[in-house]
């Protein structure tokens, strides 16, 4: 599997995380869209209605159309070693070291670049700028 196979044990720098974003940006926007269609209370409503007579129909279809889409977004997502921390945020961390210790450098979408870190043991509101 290459070098992808690599970047989920080695740690990010500031700039290699960035990097990345314009990468993820995307596919964290698909993989919300995807999370949000496949949640769908009034969808999967009609899929338990209509499973009785034709198994879940074109609603149903979708559904796992969309569950599958998700899927393939997260399983990117770990290929590069990137942590999905909340799916609606957009929130991620990347595995990193600071000051010889491991950390993660955390990022949400809407953010212009990866700009704070937190220790492996805490989360998004313990982060703290760079």
């Amino acid at each position: 599997m290459g070098q992808t196979a690599d970047r989920s044990e080695r740690p990010y720098t500031v700039d290699e995380a960035n990097r990345l974003l314009p990468v993820l940006v995307p596919v964290l926007e698909a993989l919300r869209t995807e999370l949000r269609t496949a949640a769908d209370r009034d969808g999967i409503g009609r899929v338990r209605r209509s499973a009785v007579h034709n198994g879940g129909g074109t609603t149903g279809s979708d559904l796992m159309r969309a569950g599958r889409r998700a899927e393939r977004h997260v399983d990117l997502l770990l290929r590069h070693g990137v942590r999905l921390r909340d799916p609606e945020r957009g929130l991620v961390d990347f595995p990193a070291v600071r000051e010889g210790r491991p950390i993660f450098l955390c990022w949400r979408l809407g953010e212009p670049q990866v700009a704070f870190w937190h220790a492996r043991d805490q989360g998004f509101d313990d982060r703290r700028p760079l």
